[in-house]
């Protein structure tokens, strides 16, 4: 019985699974921002200008070729989100 009703939950949570729609990719600058913004909280002023400058190397360096990864991963992935949580060896 106790199976049973855990497999009924999980199959009532996932139904609609295929139905829903893909998690667009933000831009790399939208992820950014927000990036700083949450560190801003626990930075003192130095330790954020320096960030922000790491931030701005990583954006016009290997920021952009890494997102552009992320964009084609997100083509061929229904859930590139997820994939990216158990990344591959």
């Amino acid at each position: 019985m106790e199976n049973q009703l855990a497999k009924s939950v999980e199959e009532r949570t996932f139904q609609y699974q295929d139905s829903l729609p893909s998690l667009p990719v933000p831009s790399l600058e939208e992820s950014l921002k927000k990036y700083l913004e949450s560190v801003k909280p626990f930075a003192n002023e130095e330790e954020y200008k320096k960030t922000e400058e790491i931030v701005q190397k990583f954006q016009n360096g290997i920021g952009k070729k890494l997102h552009q990864k992320l964009l084609e991963r997100a083509k061929g992935k229904r859930n590139w989100v997820f994939m990216l949580l158990y990344l591959e060896n």
